[in-house]
């Protein structure tokens, strides 16, 4: 890589994050001044509605007369298309170990999340299987995918996660039993899973009490946030999946507790 091409990457990186923060701030649910968010990440103004025009163009925020708010369907963890596009590459490591973990004839559940849909990538490789779902990206993925026997968790559709929630869903998914669920979180705060939604929780929960065994994908960016929703327990996982630069005091938290745990 060239100085040129450094230092444009750097400044991907910079706006990357400062798009995140903006995001960050605004989940509250609060309207904010975008000159007091200026001043709160420390550029001048024509940056920050640099920023916001971006996050704008992805329906993740609304601007009105110098205050701007997150669209509330729409925020930082519930933009299925915002979060398809970061950690790819982990979130496929994280997919194909998974996948790994599977034997052909099992009948599996996987929830909404951005990671395990990855699994579709490399699924082929241990068909035949039975895959139960409530997220639509994979359910359009593998609907003609041979040796897929493919059910639908179905339920109101939530247009942010792209995936189908609530009671009509929670029952579905309970209906079965099933050889091994394949989730993701949020966050993970201690050893604590949290997200911002209590429906994806619901959801989550209800496919962890159907399966056998519970396998959970993480890249290390799940350790940098919080969220206001408990989920479960990470040891109540019988194998975490962890890829990227997981900090060092996590992992050995998870060591203490017992977790089997592999980094991919």
């Amino acid at each position: 890589m060239n100085a040129n091409e450094l230092e444009t990457s750097e400044a991907l990186s910079k706006s990357e994050r400062r798009r995140a923060r903006i995001l960050q701030i605004l989940m509250s649910g609060a309207t904010s001044q975008i000159r007091d968010l200026a001043e709160a990440l420390g550029v001048s103004l024509m940056t920050v509605h640099r920023d916001l025009a971006e996050l704008e163009k992805e329906g993740l925020v609304r601007r009105l007369r110098g205050a701007v708010s997150a669209e509330k369907s729409l925020l930082f963890e519930s933009s299925y298309n915002y979060r398809g596009r970061k950690q790819v590459e982990e979130k496929r490591r994280l997919a194909r170990a998974a996948v790994s973990k599977l034997q052909p004839g099992n009948a599996i559940v996987c929830d909404d999340s951005t990671t395990t849909y990855h699994i579709c990538d490399f699924i082929e490789e241990m068909t035949p299987l039975t895959v139960i779902t409530n997220a639509v990206p994979i359910l359009d993925r593998l609907r003609t995918m041979p040796d897929i026997d493919l059910i639908a968790a179905g339920g109101r559709y939530h247009a942010g996660y792209n995936g189908y929630f609530g009671a009509i869903c929670e029952r579905a998914i309970r209906s079965f039993h099933v050889d091994v669920a394949i989730l993701s979180t949020t966050t993970i705060q201690g050893l604590s899973l949290f997200t911002p939604d209590e429906t994806v929780v619901r959801a989550k929960q209800a496919m962890m009490e159907i399966a056998r065994r519970k396998i959970l994908l993480a890249d290390a960016t799940k350790f940098r946030f919080t969220a206001l929703n408990y989920v479960a327990e990470i040891t109540d996982f019988d194998l975490v999946l962890l890829t990227g630069d997981v900090p060092p005091a996590n992992l050995e938290m998870l060591r203490k507790a017992g977790v089997t745990f592999e980094l991919v």
